[in-house]
């Protein structure tokens, strides 16, 4: 029941500082974790948090959750289960973007009937990544729709989302109170909202497919330096264009000929650059390789020339990269340069004696020399100078371990460098079950089971303890870290009940559908400011009191917060939109435009929904 609050001097403060902080994270002016700092500061000045307090969103479990789960995102993608999640999705999509969606939006909202939203997320993260090298598909198209599913998919058991964990426990203090009219108010069971969640989804997945992706930022695909730039490449060495794929067909000349033999008949301009026979991957390809019939071949070249190449010898040319789009992708591979240094001991040996691509696995396209280019049967007996310029195709790891070779400098520096462990695949998934299972089933604070998590795969290798702190986005941190305590001084200072007791809702003369909706956007409006479980905690009292006051069931205006409590799909600030704010490139007013008609159908679905089922 809530007393007569009085409004004061630190009430009018803190709601100052609650419009500021709304107005300046909607304008875009400064960016939203420097508001978040600029907020703390306020708040130490103004002295509405004593010092012990003001700084307690940085240990806040909230904040430890979210460091912990990004450390644990990084240890799935670098050990190589999010390229496994990514390969088994596109299989199922068959590559075609629209069903690609589907099935991300699908496994989010599974996903997170059993994990937090922020967890399904941090999963699903790097695999996005992959799944955009692999397709070109801008990250930007699928990261908001899969964030929108993990928080509809909480709806789908009560441990999907904090606020519905937290649900049984405030109707059992709830009880207390309620006795006295002689009435007890039942737990939820696990699967009791399965039936709203399940139309929550599937609203929620329509709505994306057919109107959000309308409104999405059509960002373009994050883009990676290929080493030595094309136009260069064909200016020096007289080799570049674009990389196609060819498959031997039956009755092909090429059948039974070895890759130097084959080498001959093409354009001085084109390059063969991997060959795959069955389950052989040849990347880079040996001359001694033997040229099967069904056999799949990899050349650089200017279209024309190897369409050309392609119908003369019986090939047949995809019209785009399929089967070595990903080992082939300029993150994964690309051209690049190296030159002699005049203390190389290789000075005066033949090129052909180094093997390159069986030492080094380098593809040495061209040598350029003073004003003379050596290519194609030159490259053998050609020996080396100092000065000489390699003009290569590697792969960027083969490059990372190339540079620290003292008898060449690798001119091309800018490439990406990215290292899988598969080996430590083993340890990933064993830490990251272990993480879950503590939380679902050892009733352990969601933040001790994610740190035992992330500790597990430093501890193992799967990351360095420098790759753990680089795959931390510290602007999420400072941004929830900084919030936090608003909403903190918003309860200390009984901002929260003197906002619930003058609303229109403490009257009891009012239709239940107004009651109902009233409460749902009470939640929404205190989840943006204390958080989806401050909401809860703060309003399902409240609406018990309702409930009793005009003969409702207490639990159907309970389960009304805190389902409403996780519409959280318009600001960036939330915990899951904060997470993908940064690798999708979205503002503020995306989340609007996107999160706006989510909201509202987030509103009717639910409400209607409860009504119908309780």
């Amino acid at each position: 029941m809530l007393g007569n609050v009085q409004l004061t001097f630190d009430m009018v403060l803190v709601l100052g500082i609650l419009v500021f902080t709304v107005l300046l994270s909607l304008s875009n002016f400064i960016r939203v974790d420097v508001v978040a700092v600029l907020v703390l500061v306020v708040i130490g000045i103004t002295r509405l948090l004593p010092p012990e307090d003001l700084f307690s969103g940085f240990s806040s479990e909230a904040v430890m959750s979210l460091i912990s789960v990004m450390i644990i995102g990084a240890g799935l993608e670098k050990s190589g289960i999010a390229l496994r999640i990514a390969r088994w999705i596109l299989k199922l999509g068959r590559e075609r973007p629209n069903k690609i969606s589907l099935v991300l939006m699908l496994s989010s909202g599974l996903l997170s009937a059993f994990m937090r939203s922020l967890g399904t997320v941090a999963l699903l993260l790097p695999v996005v990544t992959r799944i955009s090298i692999r397709t070109g598909i801008p990250k930007s198209r699928v990261l908001m729709p899969i964030a929108f599913c993990s928080i509809l998919g909480g709806a789908l058991t009560m441990i999907g989302s904090s606020p519905l964990i937290l649900l049984n426990s405030l109707l059992k203090n709830s009880n207390q109170y309620v006795q006295e009219y002689s009435r007890t108010i039942e737990p939820f069971h696990l699967f009791s909202v399965m039936p709203i969640g399940i139309i929550l989804l599937g609203v929620g997945i329509l709505y994306l497919l057919v109107f959000g992706r309308r409104f999405l930022p059509v960002e373009p695909t994050q883009t990676y330096s290929s080493g030595t730039t094309k136009t260069h490449f064909l200016k020096t060495y007289g080799k570049g264009g674009d990389i196609f794929e060819l498959k031997v067909l039956p009755g092909s000349d090429l059948v039974g000929l070895n890759l130097q033999e084959v080498e001959t008949s093409l354009a001085p301009s084109s390059s063969i650059l991997a060959v795959i026979s069955g389950q052989e991957v040849n990347l880079p390809p040996q001359r001694n390789i033997i040229i099967e019939e069904g056999c799949w071949i990899a050349i650089m070249g200017h279209k024309d020339v190897v369409s050309q190449f392609a119908e003369r010898h019986g090939l047949k040319m995809n019209a785009r990269l399929n089967i070595f789009a990903e080992m082939l992708h300029p993150v994964k591979a690309g051209l690049c340069e190296a030159v002699v240094p005049p203390s190389s001991q290789l000075i005066g040996r033949e090129l052909g004696e180094l093997h390159m691509k069986r030492t080094h696995h380098l593809h040495v396209l061209a040598v350029y020399r003073g004003q003379t280019l050596y290519a194609g049967e030159q490259l053998r007996d050609l020996v080396l100078r100092s000065g000489d310029t390699l003009g290569m195709f590697c792969r960027w790891e083969a490059l990372a371990d190339f540079d620290k070779n003292p008898d060449f400098v690798v001119v091309t520096t800018s490439y990406p460098r990215e290292e899988l462990r598969p080996q430590k695949v083993k340890y990933a998934l064993l830490f990251f079950a272990l993480a879950l299972g503590l939380i679902v089933f050892g009733h352990f604070p969601v933040s001790v089971g994610l740190l035992l998590g992330a500790a597990g795969m430093i501890a193992t290798g799967v990351l360095s303890v420098d790759e753990a702190y680089d795959s931390v986005s510290w602007k999420t941190v400072f941004l929830v870290a900084g919030l936090l305590p608003l909403g903190l001084v918003m309860q200390t200072t009984h901002t929260t009940d003197w906002l619930t007791q003058h609303t229109i809702l403490l009257r009891d003369d009012l239709p239940s559908w107004v009651i109902e909706f009233g409460l749902a956007l009470l939640a929404t409006v205190f989840a943006f400011v204390i958080s989806n479980v401050g909401a809860t905690i703060v309003l399902v009292p409240v609406a018990v009191e309702l409930a009793i006051n005009v003969g409702a069931d207490p639990r159907m205006y309970a389960l009304i917060v805190a389902i409403a409590a996780s519409n959280t799909f318009i600001m960036p600030n939330q915990q899951v939109n904060a997470l993908i704010a940064g690798p999708g490139g979205y503002h503020t007013k995306d989340f609007l435009r996107v999160g706006g008609g989510m909201t509202f159908l987030y509103w009717a679905a639910s409400l209607i929904t409860i009504n119908v089922f309780f």
